[in-house]
């Protein structure tokens, strides 16, 4: 009587195998992989913390630098603002054009054009003015009613301001049809309320310059430079020409990753106010950095998990190895068959359960030779008597006794005119006198061909005129010998099988022609078919070995043609349900009419 299972038993249960398995995964493998991924994972923080902080520096730098520009022009303007000299020339009413150019010849014509020279961000600066007499040109205008229209004129005066930066679109002045995005900054020059005009200072940037600053960085970053209205006035490597307006000063829809996104305003003075700078990783650098990480984590994972595996394989086969041979050969006991372990066993615990094992097998062998199989010899020969006397029994039944039965019954039929049975029971008989007669197993394509028509002729009978057939047998191949019954069977498959089941129309066609390399012979009907999953089945199982009583009338077919041709015969169904299915035979044809054929199987 078993003892009560302890819990901590199951562990016993677990085969040897799976124990290795769980000690290496649970002891080495998972807590390296868990290291190596925390290392990872350490490592790629740093990285993308250190790369961070740089990207950062880099959009500080270009902030700086863009503001540098912007506050100088802030200071020139500042400085042509507070020259009162150059203020008085342009609120001086001047009673002629010559006064004008003597004045402008003297005075302006240098005056902003010493800026522009001297600084070269500096892409146009100019005064707008409301005094009637300054002629426009150069870089004096007097406002017209399309200044008083543009958005730049519109945020000056529209609000406290005294100095704004702002974009505008407008005309390319070198390219009239071509738009042109401006980033201007604009001075309101009027210091006091006794001035009789008013004077604007409009200084555009030139923005080539400003895409210089952000292609130093391209290798790190993609700029996007936004005005108050968060619209983009420039980007790297994009134009700020075109001939749509519609594709230049668009709002920002945002970015897929804007935690990724490095935003900075542009200082903390009222005429950069809302002015933005966002800088978008590049994130090469950044993957360069986390594969160099990855490759190293790698490495460091491979080697730590290689040297340990290597230990416990060696450390393990000294004995897995072995158990697992002493495993298979008492399994192999099972189906009686005792073999030694051919190998050096060892001297530890398991080289001993190795050598008591070869000797238990060996006196089982002995003990086997000796008593158990002659035992089981006598009761096989007892078993075949047996089987040999049910088969004599079984071959006791006459068939002659009904081939006499249906001449009886045909006598019958004549007496009373009973002709369509008469016709059917005749047929009948005939097959049975056939089948009687027939000696040989292999007779001609003529002689089965007569006996698939009789049988079709009771098939008639059955169905009536819901069947047909036909019989379409080329005279060359009538003398090719086939087995007996090997066409019949499959007709006689297609009438119970195909179209027993069948509504409307039955029809059968038996054909059989030759060319120069085999007798083919084809039966098709246009019953209810058969899928492609039970037609794989009937296949693999025509050619197996194991009999499952199914479809015994084709297995027995494919088996005999493929005895009596040695298996060059060919034997293929094919099938489209509720359509057709047609089985081909194909015998070469030098077999088909070699009358050796037969006697090589007798």
């Amino acid at each position: 009587m078993r003892g009560k299972r302890k819990p901590s038993a199951f562990v016993n249960d677990i085969p040897l195998k799976y124990k290795f398995l769980f000690i290496y995964l649970l002891c080495v493998l998972v807590p390296i992989l868990s290291i190596n991924a925390l290392f990872y994972v350490q490592i790629s923080r740093n990285v993308d913390a250190r790369e961070r902080e740089n990207l950062e520096i880099s959009v500080d730098r270009v902030v700086y630098d863009l503001m540098q520009i912007v506050n100088e022009c802030v200071a020139i303007s500042n400085t042509v603002a507070a020259d009162r000299a150059f203020n008085e020339i342009m609120d001086y009413s001047y009673p002629d054009n010559e006064a004008y150019y003597e004045a402008y010849n003297n005075t302006l014509r240098d005056k902003m054009r010493q800026y522009s020279n001297l600084h070269s961000y500096i892409y146009w600066m100019g005064v707008y003015t409301t005094n009637p007499t300054i002629q426009n040109g150069s870089n004096y205008f007097i406002l017209s009613d399309n200044d008083k229209k543009s958005e730049w004129y519109r945020k000056i005066t529209g609000g406290p301001d005294k100095v704004l930066l702002t974009s505008y679109q407008g005309t390319n002045p070198l390219n009239p049809p071509q738009q042109e995005v401006y980033v201007s900054l604009i001075r309101n020059m009027d210091n006091s309320t006794g001035q009789p005009y008013h004077k604007y200072l409009r200084i555009d940037l030139r923005l080539n310059n400003v895409q210089e600053l952000f292609q130093k960085e391209r290798e790190y970053l993609q700029f996007k430079l936004l005005d108050e209205q968060n619209r983009i006035v420039l980007e790297s490597d994009h134009s700020y020409f075109s001939l749509d307006s519609n594709v230049l000063l668009q709002a920002d829809t945002g970015s897929s990753q804007p935690s990724k996104q490095i935003v900075r305003t542009l200082g903390t003075a009222g005429y950069t106010n809302g002015w933005r700078l966002i800088g978008t990783p590049e994130g090469r650098v950044v993957n360069h950095e986390m594969s160099h990480a990855l490759r190293i984590s790698l490495i460091f994972a491979v080697l730590t998990i290689i040297i340990p595996t290597l230990l416990m394989i060696v450390i393990l086969q000294s004995y897995n190895l072995r158990v697992k041979l002493l495993y298979k050969h008492m399994k192999l006991v099972k189906y009686e068959q005792f073999e030694n372990i051919d190998m050096y066993e060892g001297k530890d615990e398991i080289g001993g359960l190795i050598r008591s094992f070869n000797l238990m097998t060996e006196k089982i062998r002995n003990l086997i030779n000796d008593v158990y199989k002659l035992e089981i010899q006598k009761k096989d020969l007892e078993l075949e008597q047996v089987r040999a006397e049910l088969n004599y029994l079984e071959s006791q039944v006459d068939p002659h006794f009904l081939f006499n039965t249906l001449n009886a019954i045909l006598v019958i039929c004549k007496k009373y005119k009973y002709e369509e049975v008469t016709d059917v029971i005749r047929n009948l008989a005939l097959i049975l006198r056939r089948l009687l007669s027939w000696k040989d197993d292999l007779i001609t394509v003529e002689e089965e061909v007569s006996f698939i028509e009789m049988y079709l002729q009771i098939e008639k009978f059955r169905f009536q005129n819901r069947f047909t057939y036909d019989i379409d047998i080329s005279p060359a191949v009538l003398k090719c010998r086939i087995p007996k019954m090997s066409v019949q069977v499959l007709v006689e498959n297609s009438c119970k099988h195909g179209l027993q089941s069948v509504k409307g129309a039955r029809r059968i066609h038996v054909s059989a022609s030759m060319n120069d390399e085999a007798l083919i012979i084809v039966v098709t009907d246009n019953g209810k078919g058969i899928d492609q999953e039970k037609l794989k089945w009937i296949e693999s199982h025509l050619k197996s070995e194991q009999d499952s009583g199914s479809n015994i009338g084709l297995r027995n077919v494919y088996k005999r043609l493929m005895m009596y041709y040695d298996g060059r015969a060919g034997f293929t169904i094919e099938s489209t349900e509720y359509e057709q299915t047609a089985i081909t035979i194909k015998i070469p044809i030098e077999l088909a009419l070699d009358p050796k054929v037969e006697e090589s199987h007798v």
